[in-house]
């Protein structure tokens, strides 16, 4: 048996570009360069929030479904994916919709959502109130316990079941699905409305109550409902943004909650809020916020059988921490890739391995015994992990497999992560 360590490598993943900054009208469509620009920074998610105030009264047109599908496309190509919002307003606030345009306007986007869904990282609910964080809906949307969950629910039923809806107020979670407890190990990641429901929190330490994201100005009340989010988020996103500055975004406490929270996603550029993170980096936790943000899988050792005979299991065990603040929200695979010295093929073990359940701040041992194809051929092969988006458009793509925090590991043009170990193989 064989063991490797392996040392920590520098990340950006986690913080997200903002194409719709604060106070601007949303832009037009998106383009390939930005987000190849955007790739080069090392950043790999994109908000885009989608202006549909001219549909208030009507169905979507064709062209507007057309233009998200386009950026979609452009995401995909990029390497990026995207956080999609759609609002009825913007600057200054304005009027929402009705609850059956809402669903109608919905039951339009379904086919374009199940076509592109692997492009998109999670939907922020959107829809209702002002800017669509469910904020003084003109229609009492936001008031109105049976509209917030018709729509959730419908957002839900329309989103492929491998992507997340966040909530902006994440209290109305445990009234929409009448359960106060947060979600369990048990539950998690089940595809269940409950397990895709996550938040985003929009005025991220901004004061005692984040201004309104929590229900009360009471700090009892707030750390019922941080504590909730706490155990919830384990297994579902969070996102957001801070909005301006206040007495609690020094970067002690930022940190503090933001890994309290578990914080997945965080405005890289927010118009309200950029000498908050100019802050951070003055007082020099900026670095520490970029590498934790979201999950930060590391290698700390592996173990292997040095030769088999073909047809026969490879016996594998590997030790990953978790040294970011989240989870994986969305699927993965593990597979194994082995690759033969002389010829360089590669040939893909996929494993029953849930990358989803590497949990912040834990160690997680994987044990492996994996059949091998019995006309594997005899010789050397190089050892790798290789962790893929599981669609189909994407699985294949190297931008989207995830790339471990360890140094001298990563195929840039493959996304496989070298074990950096041998495996002899002699044919039967």
């Amino acid at each position: 048996m064989r063991k490797k360590q392996r040392r920590l490598s520098q990340s950006r993943k986690g913080f997200f570009f903002p194409y719709n900054p604060w106070g601007t009208q949303p832009r037009p469509s998106l383009k390939l360069s930005e987000l190849q620009k955007l790739r080069t920074q090392n950043i790999t998610l994109a908000r885009r929030i989608y202006l549909i105030s001219e549909f208030r009264t009507q169905p979507l047109s064709r062209s507007f479904i057309n233009k998200v599908s386009a950026d979609l496309s452009t995401a995909r190509k990029s390497g990026i994916k995207l956080i999609i919002r759609f609002a009825y307003n913007w600057l200054g606030g304005g009027e929402d919709t009705s609850v059956e345009r809402i669903v109608s306007h919905l039951d339009q986007l379904e086919p374009l959502l199940k076509d592109n869904y692997d492009a998109i990282a999670y939907l922020e609910a959107g829809f209702i109130g002002y800017w669509g964080e469910w904020n003084r809906s003109t229609n009492g949307l936001r008031t109105n316990p049976k509209a917030r969950r018709k729509i959730l629910k419908k957002l839900l039923s329309v989103l492929p079941s491998g992507r997340m809806v966040a909530l902006r107020y994440s209290y109305y979670k445990g009234d929409i699905f009448n359960q106060k407890k947060p979600l369990t190990l048990s539950e998690a990641f089940n595809r269940s409305d409950r397990a895709r429901t996550g938040a985003h929190n929009d005025c991220f330490l901004a004061g005692i109550d984040d201004w309104g994201t929590y229900s009360h100005t009471d700090l009892n009340i707030i750390n019922k409902q941080k504590a909730f989010l706490h155990l919830d988020n384990r297994y579902v996103v969070q996102g957001g943004e801070v909005c301006n500055p206040s007495q609690y975004d020094n970067c002690p406490n930022a940190q503090k909650e933001l890994a309290y929270m578990r914080w997945s996603t965080l405005n890289s550029f927010p118009s309200d809020g950029k000498s908050i993170l100019a802050d951070w980096v003055t007082q020099g936790c900026m670095d520490n916020i970029k590498h934790r943000l979201g999950y930060r899988f590391r290698l700390l050792n592996a173990e292997m059988s040095n030769k088999i005979v073909s047809g026969e299991p490879l016996a594998l065990k590997f030790s990953i921490i978790n040294e970011g603040w989240a989870t994986a929200y969305n699927p993965r695979k593990l597979e194994i890739v082995l690759r033969h010295k002389s010829s360089e093929r590669n040939y893909t073990l996929l494993t029953k391995e849930n990358p989803q359940y590497w949990l912040p701040g834990q160690k997680t041992t994987i044990n492996i015994i994996i059949n091998t194809p019995s006309t594997l051929p005899s010789g050397i092969y190089e050892v790798f992990l290789n962790l893929p988006d599981p669609s189909k458009k994407l699985s294949h793509q190297p931008e989207y497999s995830i790339r471990l925090a360890n140094e001298d590991t990563w195929e840039e043009n493959t996304g496989f992560n070298s074990l950096i170990m041998n495996l002899l193989v002699k044919s039967k």
